[in-house]
């Protein structure tokens, strides 16, 4: 950018702190810089003065970073004002001044807060291994110091204007383009005077930004609650999206606690206010390099009687009947969810939101596993745009942070071992693939899923091949889990791996697909010998000491979806999902056992209360062990206590009591994973379906006695309606389809391959009937 002005550097001079108040008499105790220049800040002190040497009148500009929320002001007059607070991911105010100034030595008056923490209640109820020891690295990536440095254009007049650099971005048109909050600085423009009636009947200022690339061009994304504030919300174009910004971090271990968003560039903007000056504006580091969608799109979410008509429709018994309202309530609640972001949040698209109780934050495993729901409606709606959502937030090397704020796209909560959520991203999108048949999907996300793994794998693994997490990570909150490898994580990763090796096989990757097959039998073969207590029989948390947390939590059931548990292993499990005193309550799969001294009989989060996630996860792993009868029985369970509150609520819930059909005690109405168990569980449990559309194959293992079925069931192309009645012993099959396919009807360990053509075909299975 040509900048014919003069420009000076400015020299602060002496720096001052004070105490609690503006006028504290140590404010006026000059003291002599640090070599480096930057400007302390103490523990005790609120106020601080800056004295800089101006050697003519002109624009003062001003850069600054501060770990603290900061208000500056000059002359007076209040020229800063930004929070900064504790759920920031940036974790520091980074931001610019444009000043009036005269020859001489201005003051600059800084108040500032306290420096932002997560609070006490954190580390009391979700603790980590080693939250002291990444604290202090934290505090030393980012000290507790005051960065300012500038310059001064002569005989440049402007009006006081404050800017504030945040690094969220989108994608348009091929640019990226990052936002600046501007804040003109009011009250400044002239004396009080007799020529005016009103303050509002002085002409507004006029700001012009301009920045380094595609030349005049500047996205005003400011609402109306901005405006309001006076506030302007401008989008800069910093680069185009190919090449993208530069790449800061590599898949593998990182230097530094956890990623955060790291200034990759500087660019020069040129302010106009109404004089022109030149000011330096930090580029963040772009996120979702390999999402599948940045730029954002409109998605099309239809009304619930168009979906309902596009939806597959259970058929079910007349004592089940009553879950087809739970279902279409299922249905209804994840519609009601659906949220449309700002073009300039950085999200790609509208998404199905977390839940009433969250109307900003985007959690990856809760949308990763309402995704496994609203797969069954891909037909009807964009069942993969709140994935796309979560590829969209990816760090370069693989990093996902658990939580995002929706208004900008950016993370929140940064504390390092917060996060990362369960790495459950690759089920759903199988899931996904299972039912539609869509290969190309898989080739757009394989590389961020594989990117996924190698960053889990390089930061979270322990040396004996387990792997560590916290509550806030695993999105177990105030669990009593605490220890250091961690079954649930471990075993997460193992299925993730499994899933990665199916994919690499569709895609025709055979010997990738090997090396994901073998870090799933090597991770299995981990936590089955560092995670499973004999004396428990039961997996748990290993301890620094040796042994494993003595509370049995229920992701301990979780190594069975991922097909890792021996078959002498899961009786014993059972034998703990059964016991009416651990965790077979009125309302089957508590996450705490109830013979736990943290047991909480009204729920209390995640120290009793059940979850549709953790029950979907324990109902699917005894399943894939073989035991249909005990996930059948769980799931009737599980789904008639939520039809019960439904029926005097009217909703679904976060989470559910234990020991009574009601909501749990800390819970919300209307939240989105809850739809797993009217939705996946009815279809793969108790109607008993597979989906292998990918293969053209539908694999059926109904259950005995009970007359099930389904309509309009989207496997890929073909719309398939099925039908399993009971002649005595015999099941006799009725399925029409517009394609052909082929069916596997299980029962008992025997598998009967039904060739089904277009139109009707019959069959029948009884114990004499085997392939």
């Amino acid at each position: 950018m040509n900048n014919p002005m003069s420009k000076k550097p400015i020299e602060i001079i002496a720096w001052s702190c004070g105490g609690e108040r503006a006028d504290d008499a140590a404010l006026n105790t000059w003291q002599v810089l640090r070599p480096d220049g930057l400007l302390p800040f103490t523990g005790e002190s609120k106020f601080y003065k800056a004295r800089i040497r101006s050697t003519g009148a002109g624009a003062l500009v001003l850069h600054l970073e501060s770990p603290r929320p900061i208000r500056v002001r000059a002359a007076g007059e209040r020229v800063l004002d930004e929070p900064l607070a504790w759920r920031s991911f940036q974790r520091k105010v980074v931001a610019a001044l444009v000043l009036p100034v005269e020859a001489g030595t201005p003051e600059l008056l800084i108040e500032v807060g306290a420096r932002p923490c997560h609070p006490s209640k954190i580390d009391d109820h979700c603790p980590s291994r080693r939250r002291e020891a990444v604290m202090r690295e934290l505090a030393a990536i980012l000290p507790d110091v005051l960065r300012l440095e500038g310059h001064i254009h002569e005989a440049v007049a402007v009006h006081p204007t404050a800017l504030r650099f945040l690094p969220g971005q989108f994608v348009k048109e091929g640019w990226i383009w990052q936002e600046i909050l501007i804040r003109p600085v009011p009250g400044s423009e002239q004396s009080p005077g007799t020529a005016i009636r009103s303050v509002a009947e002085l002409p507004p200022v006029f700001i012009t930004v301009s920045g380094p690339v595609v030349p005049d061009r500047v996205h005003d994304g400011t609402t109306d609650e901005e405006r309001r504030a006076g506030l302007r919300h401008l989008y800069i174009p910093v680069a185009s999206s190919d090449p993208a910004t530069p790449v800061v971090r590599k898949p593998g271990p990182e230097a530094r606690p956890e990623p955060r968003q790291e200034v990759v560039a500087q660019v020069a903007l040129r302010v106009e206010c109404p004089q022109a000056v030149e000011l330096t504006m930090p580029v963040f580091e772009s996120l979702g390099r390999k999402a599948p969608q940045r730029e954002y799109r409109a998605l099309v979410w239809p009304d619930w009687e168009t979906v309902r008509a596009n939806l597959p429709e259970p058929v079910l018994p007349p004592d089940l009947i009553h879950f087809k309202a739970l279902y279409e309530e299922a249905w209804q609640m994840l519609l009601r969810l659906v949220r449309t972001p700002r073009p300039e949040s950085g999200l790609p698209n509208s998404y199905i939101g977390t839940g009433t109780n969250f109307p900003h934050c985007q959690f990856v495993w809760d949308t990763s596993f309402t995704a496994m729901a609203a797969a069954y409606g891909w037909r009807a709606i964009p069942a993969q745009a709140s994935l796309d959502l979560l590829y969209s937030r990816q760090f370069d090397g693989g990093y996902l942070h658990r939580e995002h704020d929706v208004r900008d796209g950016t993370p929140l909560l940064y504390e390092p071992d917060f996060s990362p959520n369960p790495p459950i991203m690759a089920i759903a999108e199988w899931k996904l693939a299972c039912l539609t048949g869509d290969r190309s999907r898989l080739m757009k996300v394989y590389p961020a899923l594989t990117e996924l793994f190698e960053w889990l794998e390089a930061n979270r693994q322990l040396p004996d091949g387990t792997f560590w997490t916290t509550g806030l990570a695993n999105g177990l909150d105030n669990s009593p889990s605490l220890g250091d490898g961690y079954p649930d994580l471990t075993a997460q990763m193992a299925h993730h791996a499994e899933m990665m090796a199916l994919m690499a096989d569709t895609l025709g990757r055979p010997e990738e697909a090997a090396e994901w097959r073998a870090k799933h039998a090597r991770i299995g073969a981990a936590l089955n010998a560092r995670l499973w207590s004999e004396s428990m029989t039961f997996y748990s948390t290993s301890l620094p000491g040796g042994g494993h947390n003595p509370n049995k939590v229920v992701t301990g059931f979780w190594p069975l979806w991922a097909g890792v548990v021996p078959p002498e292993r899961v009786e014993p499990l059972a034998v703990h999902l059964k016991d009416p005193a651990s965790f077979w309550r009125h309302h089957p799969v508590p996450s705490l056992a109830a013979d736990s001294p943290h047991f909480k009989p009204l729920g209390q989060y995640w120290l009793g209360s059940t979850w549709a996630p953790t029950n979907y996860a324990t109902i699917k792993g005894f399943q894939r062990a073989g035991r249909q009868a005990l996930a059948l029985e769980t799931t009737l369970r599980h789904l008639q206590c939520l039809h019960d509150v439904y029926k005097t609520t009217g909703s679904l819930w976060e989470n559910y009591c234990s020991e009574a059909s009601t909501p749990g005690n800390w819970s919300a109405a209307d939240y989105c994973w809850t739809a797993l168990g009217p939705i996946a569980l009815l279809f793969e449990v108790i109607i008993g379906l597979e989906p292998d559309a990918l293969n053209r194959r539908l694999v059926w293992t109904p259950p005995m006695g009970m007359n099930v079925g389904a309509k309009r069931y989207p496997l890929g192309r073909a719309t398939v309606d099925l039908q399993v009645t009971h002649e005595g012993s015999k099941q006799v099959f009725c399925i029409k389809s517009d394609c052909p396919f082929t069916l596997e009807v299980r029962r008992d360990g025997e598998c009967k391959t039904v060739a089904c053509a277009v139109g009707t075909t019959w069959a029948s299975f009884n114990s004499a009937d085997s392939k």
